[in-house]
């Protein structure tokens, strides 16, 4: 292939990319209506904070202090859904969820940098590990205190063809559980939760220990 088609092939490629980008959808949302429309009330702090940056923002509000914070999120097209939905939210599914990633990422670390272990033996212990989650996550925490809630109807739209767009309600509900009450229900569950022939159970203890001291979230 001589020098000539190469610049050529090089050049009909940089068109379609540019092509490619300028024809691709330029979406942009903007919010119809919240909560506080009616009543004129600016959009809570705590809400901006979480949309913005997730729930890590949260925990250095002076309000907060001592304090983990944990938010539920529904979304839907119908305004009554997500607002019953906010009525009867509860915690203990987020609490789950939140405390299922973060000790499995710690189970991940503790196991691959055991000696004793092997570190290139996790795998095999993907299953206890697994059960132990479980386990852990269906313990019903107590504590969760309700907050807030607060619900916002936006709209999805390319601004080349507006009068294709998408309207969705979002509601969320904030809870706040003590840190000292919710580090020790977790690590009384990891205790309570392996049996004392698992391969995994020093690291089990020391981790339960580790959370009573640190907290179950080392991030926040």
């Amino acid at each position: 292939m001589n020098n000539k088609l190469i610049k050529i092939l090089i050049a009909v490629c940089i068109l379609l990319l540019t092509y490619s980008c300028a024809a691709g959808p330029k979406i942009k949302i903007v919010e119809l209506e919240n909560k506080g429309t009616i009543m004129n009330l600016a959009t809570p702090n705590w809400v901006k904070l979480y949309v913005a940056n997730g729930v890590a923002p949260l925990h250095k509000l002076p309000e907060f202090k001592n304090k983990y914070c944990v938010v539920g999120e529904e979304t839907g097209v119908n305004r009554q859904f997500i607002t019953a939905w906010a009525d009867n939210a509860s915690a203990q599914q987020r609490i789950g969820q939140m405390v299922r990633t973060n000790i499995a990422s710690r189970y991940e670390a503790s196991v691959t940098g055991n000696s004793e272990l092997g570190a290139n033996n996790a795998s095999q212990y993907k299953q206890e590990i697994d059960n132990l989650l479980t386990a852990v996550v269906n313990v019903s925490y107590s504590g969760a205190q309700r907050e807030a809630d607060w619900w916002s109807l936006r709209r999805r739209y390319d601004p080349d063809e507006k009068d294709v767009f998408t309207d969705e309600y979002t509601a969320w509900v904030l809870y706040t559980i003590p840190r000292e009450e919710m580090n020790r229900q977790i690590a009384f569950a990891l205790e309570t939760s392996v049996s004392k022939d698992s391969a995994l159970y020093d690291i089990t203890i020391a981790l339960a220990r580790d959370i009573l001291q640190q907290g179950y979230d080392k991030g926040e």
